[in-house]
C-alpha cells in the first residue's frame, strides 16, 4: 500500500516508529463523499462501515472527494492507554474521535462524568501526537486545521449548557475546538 499524502506530510510512520503497530497497519483511506466510521465491538477499533449502527456513528462529509484517513488509534496503534479511539484527516483538517456511545446516565453528574472522561483521552491524545510529531520536526498545531469531537449516542441525555461550557473551556485551554455532533466536515486539503 503507497502511503497516504496526509500521512506523509505529517511524517506519521516516522514519528511513531517503534510502537507495536505501524501508523500504515493501522489505517484505512477513502475518497468517499461521504461515510460512516463506529467503534467497533468485533474489531475492538474504529472502522469505516457502510452501514452504520442506528445510533453509535460518525458521519464524515468530504465533499472534495480527496484523499482521507482514518487511523485507528485506541486498540491499534495504541494500546493499554486512555487514549481517544481515532482520527480522521486529510492534508488539511486532523480530527481526534473519542465514541461515547455506550455511555449511560440520567443525571447531569453522570453526564459531566462522561465527557470528561473522554477530553481527558482526546487531550492526552493531542499531546501525544503533539509531542511525537515535534520530535519529527512537525508544528502539528500550526500545519493542521485540529478538531476534537465527542461522539454519544442519540439515546444520550444531553446538555446543552453543559456542552457550551466543556467546549469553551476546551478550546481555552487547548486552543483547539471540541464539537459535541456526530458529523465531520473535512474542508481543507492543502496539498
Amino acid at each position: 500500500m503507497e502511503i497516504p499524502q496526509s500521512v506523509r506530510n505529517l511524517k506519521l510512520c516516522y514519528a511513531f516508529k517503534g510502537y507495536k503497530q505501524k501508523v500504515e497497519d493501522c489505517i484505512t483511506v477513502t475518497t468517499a463523499t461521504e461515510f460512516f466510521i463506529e467503534d467497533s465491538p468485533e474489531s475492538k477499533c474504529t472502522v469505516i462501515v457502510e452501514h452504520a449502527s442506528e445510533d453509535k456513528k460518525c458521519k464524515v462529509i468530504n465533499l472534495s472527494s480527496s484523499e482521507v484517513v482514518l487511523l485507528a488509534i485506541d486498540n491499534r496503534l495504541i494500546t493499554n492507554r486512555e487514549i481517544a479511539d481515532a482520527a480522521v484527516f486529510n492534508t488539511g483538517d486532523f480530527h481526534f474521535i473519542e465514541f461515547k456511545t455506550n455511555a449511560e446516565g440520567n443525571s447531569d453528574k453522570a453526564v459531566s462524568y462522561t465527557y470528561d472522561k473522554a477530553i481527558s483521552q482526546l487531550k492526552s491524545t493531542m499531546d501525544l501526537f503533539e509531542s511525537n510529531l515535534s520530535a519529527v520536526g512537525i508544528d502539528f498545531k500550526n500545519k493542521m486545521n485540529i478538531g476534537c469531537h465527542i461522539v454519544v449516542a442519540e439515546t444520550f441525555p444531553r446538555n446543552n449548557a453543559v456542552e457550551i461550557t466543556k467546549a469553551m473551556d476546551f478550546a481555552s485551554n487547548t486552543l483547539v475546538p471540541l464539537h459535541f455532533d456526530n458529523e465531520i466536515e473535512l474542508l481543507s486539503n492543502m496539498d
